[in-house]
């Protein structure tokens, strides 16, 4: 039993060498193709992730910053004027300003170096922003000259200062990392281009070699396609001429055969029909001289007499079987009615017949053809079909003469119309030698039915 696999190793053990070879190496440039597409999609995302991380530290540093800034605005403001509506300001700044403290240590975590250097910003702007807020509160404590007193000791100006230098030199540096970073990306994906745009046009170039291949394997297919048309063509030439050339013998022996029992029917009738005759006379004289001379031979001529009877009337059957003399005589439908009621007698078959009246004038070629076929249908039907009746039909239509015989027995076992029987080839040929059809319909238990047309040459006209 062939399997789905089987057919796969078949269709991988028939294709070229070549065409497996490409798509081998196709295969494997596709992998390569996957392989730095990733690789270079890892490095693509290695790098994107650091560069968040350096954006975010340099964000978090400036906003510390700019934090702290606000804050020591509102602080002299405070200082300076004695409103309250300087507090608030302060207060969100520095709420900011340790947000951004917390979260530039957090995102310097992943750097060691980094991350030094943000706990050393992150405990200046503390120290910054200790100082504003003990300034503050003793400005609200009303001890305004002691807070204008560390204002002007100029503790925070240099804190500032420090906090400012240090937050630039981070941010620029964080900013050059950046910047690195995304030239570094630029680069990967150049690279990835490049890398894969190489790695394309080789793939490309064998597929166009296995299109090149599998063209030319198409090519040769089709040229093996049309060179077994044209030999097909040529065979169904040949076979179709020798069909015609033994369709035309076995019409030229049919048409022999009925020309040799026509003359040997003849033959039978004259030759053999005289001296049977005479042989009967004689012997009539015999027996009348014989009564008077020797009575004991008188019997003996009688059974001789009786003997040239049956020989007489065989003769009478094998001439009509060999040429039906009625069919000469008085036509097609005296032929059918005395040999089908006949035979149908003979065989216990009951039958039903309808034949052309007698002012029809059937061709001879055609009568004998209805004859035959009359003739071989009925011995079938009574040799094989079982059947308890049978209808048979000539009928005069346009164009030609139909015939239709029916019976009610058990039909034909397994009937192939591409397998016939002999007998039944034989009908068919007849009914084609003379440019007719002939149809055969069967089936088990459901009884057969012939039908032949015969075409008249004259287009249906008859006399």
């Amino acid at each position: 039993m062939t399997t789905p696999n089987t057919h796969r190793i078949r269709w991988f053990l028939a294709a070229p060498p070549q065409v497996l070879l490409a798509l081998v190496m196709t295969a494997v440039v596709s992998v390569i193709v996957l392989a730095v597409s990733e690789l270079a999609a890892g490095r693509v995302n290695e790098a994107r992730s650091a560069a968040v991380e350096l954006r975010e530290r340099a964000t978090h540093v400036s906003e510390l910053r700019q934090a702290l800034i606000q804050a020591e605005s509102a602080q002299r403001g405070y200082l300076l004027t004695q409103e309250q509506r300087y507090l608030q300001p302060f207060k969100d700044a520095a709420a900011r300003a340790e947000k951004a403290a917390v979260s530039l240590q957090a995102s310097s975590l992943s750097d060691r170096g980094t991350l030094q250097r943000s706990v050393d910003i992150v405990a200046l702007g503390n120290r910054k922003l200790d100082e504003i807020r003990v300034t503050v509160a003793q400005a609200e404590q009303g001890r305004l000259d002691l807070a204008m007193a560390v204002l002007k000791g100029g503790f925070g100006i240099q804190l500032m200062e420090d906090l400012v230098a240090r937050c630039d030199a981070f941010e620029t540096q964080q900013l050059t990392a950046l910047q690195a970073k995304q030239e570094a990306i630029s680069a990967s994906l150049l690279q990835q281009r490049f890398g894969v745009g190489i790695v394309v046009l080789i793939n490309l170039g064998f597929l166009a070699l296995l299109a090149n291949m599998m063209i030319r394997q198409f090519t040769l297919r089709e040229e093996h396609r049309a060179e077994l048309e044209r030999q097909a063509g040529l065979l169904e030439q040949a076979v179709n001429e020798r069909t015609e050339e033994l369709s035309a013998l076995s019409t030229y022996l049919q048409s022999s055969s009925e020309r040799e029992k026509a003359r040997l029917a003849r033959d039978l009738h004259d030759e053999l029909g005289g001296i049977l005759t005479s042989a009967k006379i004689d012997i009539g004289w015999l027996e009348g001289h014989s009564k008077a001379t020797d009575p004991e031979v008188v019997p003996r001529l009688q059974r001789l007499a009786k003997v040239l009877d049956e020989a007489v009337d065989m003769k009478r059957r094998v001439v009509e079987n060999l040429r039906p003399s009625l069919l000469d005589h008085l036509g097609l439908g005296a032929a059918l009615d005395w040999y089908v009621r006949d035979t149908c007698r003979k065989a216990n078959l009951k039958c039903t017949l309808r034949t052309p009246d007698d002012t029809a004038v059937v061709p001879p070629e055609m009568a004998i053809a209805i004859y035959r076929l009359v003739q071989e249908g009925l011995n079938n039907c009574i040799k094989y079909a079982k059947a308890t009746s049978i209808d048979v039909a000539v009928e005069r239509v346009e164009g030609g003469y139909r015939l239709r015989l029916q019976d009610d027995g058990i039909g034909i076992q397994d009937f192939r119309a591409n397998h016939l029987s002999h007998g039944i080839a034989g009908m068919r040929q007849r009914a084609r030698a003379l440019g007719g059809r002939f149809d055969l319909r069967t089936a088990p238990g459901a009884g057969t039915t012939i039908e032949a047309f015969f075409p008249m040459a004259d287009g249906g006209r008859s006399n």
